[in-house]
């Protein structure tokens, strides 16, 4: 393989812990490797031999320990496992190719790319990670009431996905994709015995209905444990368990309802089906900017056609069921 050469743009960031503000400016470095070389490597020839300064975390050096998180150009993803050929982008006016290197997203910065991980860890806490004694602990273990636990144990706890989740952007308070699958990791796990009570905790506000399913989280996990499809299971779970009064499932509920009767969302009405008379009034000036614009929908809510094929669907569904449990696609070692 040959060598090249590259230019590292890295973000120099520092806390000024007075005031929380942080001083940042973007800094290049000029170097020579192979397109094979990870960039925690290249990172750490920069700081051996051209500038001891700047700081970053790591660790195993073999994706496990998730401590190398870090934005590389654009996307959050570990340093040790994240080749410098595949991330290097032509820029205009630039003559190599261009690395650029910045900290995790949503999360204090302390300097350069490390943050400080205590929110991130407080988030994981709030669940109460451990197994609980109770009623619903199940006596019989079968061969495959472990599939769901494994998977989502792949989690190494890397932050990757909540640096890249656009809740968390504008929402401090969401608890996040990483929390959420580990809570997940326990409502799914035989042993527990307080499910129902972690699944009334996790419908509160900021818990699982906050999550928007803009996928992020999954093209962001470095392990496949794709947090969403957890999230989306530990809400199934929550309305199989009566917990329905939420915006969330409400919402869920209106857009079943919609499909089931008519084949097609009836958008005229399913904000006062989520968020009640009181909550949709709040909304009249948005509804009056609409009206402008010519995008109020139809108060005659659309019937699809061939509805009948539709019911059938849901008629099979209801009567076969889908396990939400289904094993897992094992994750191979990488």
């Amino acid at each position: 393989m040959s060598i090249k050469t590259y230019i590292f743009r890295v973000q120099r960031n520092t806390c000024h812990g007075d005031n929380g503000k942080v001083d940042t400016n973007w800094q290049e470095y000029i170097i020579e490797c192979e397109e094979t070389t990870t960039v925690l490597t290249a990172l750490d020839d920069i700081r051996d031999h051209q500038d001891s300064t700047i700081t970053y975390r790591q660790s195993c050096r073999s994706a496990i320990c998730g401590s190398c998180a870090m934005k590389i150009s654009g996307k959050t993803r570990l340093a040790c496992k994240t080749h410098v050929g595949i991330v290097a982008r032509s820029v205009e006016g630039k003559e190599h190719q261009v690395i650029e290197v910045a900290p995790q997203g949503n999360q204090p910065v302390l300097k350069d790319m490390a943050i400080d991980i205590a929110p991130f860890f407080d988030r994981v806490i709030k669940i109460q990670p451990f197994i609980k004694g109770g009623d619903e602990a199940d006596t019989e273990v079968h061969q495959n009431s472990y599939d769901q636990v494994n998977h989502v144990t792949q989690c190494i706890m890397c932050g990757c996905c909540y640096s890249e989740c656009t809740v968390a952007e504008v929402s401090p308070e969401y608890i996040g994709p990483a929390a959420l699958a580990k809570a997940f990791r326990f409502v799914s796990d035989p042993r527990e015995g307080c499910k129902t009570a972690r699944l009334k905790e996790l419908s509160e506000d900021h818990m699982m209905w906050s999550c928007s399913r803009c996928a992020m989280c999954v093209e962001a996990c470095p392990k496949d444990v794709a947090p969403m499809e957890a999230i989306v299971k530990l809400r199934t779970r929550g309305i199989q368990k009566g917990f329905t009064n939420t915006t969330g499932a409400k919402h869920a509920l209106a857009f079943h309802e919609d499909i089931t009767s008519r084949g097609d969302l009836n958008e005229f009405s399913v904000m006062m089906r989520t968020i009640g008379i009181f909550g949709t009034m709040g909304e009249i000036p948005t509804a009056l900017h609409l009206l402008k614009k010519g995008k109020i929908p139809s108060p005659i809510p659309h019937k699809a056609e061939g509805i009948e094929e539709v019911r059938k669907m849901y008629d099979i569904l209801e009567k076969n069921p889908l396990d939400v449990e289904t094993k897992a696609k094992e994750v191979e070692p990488e």
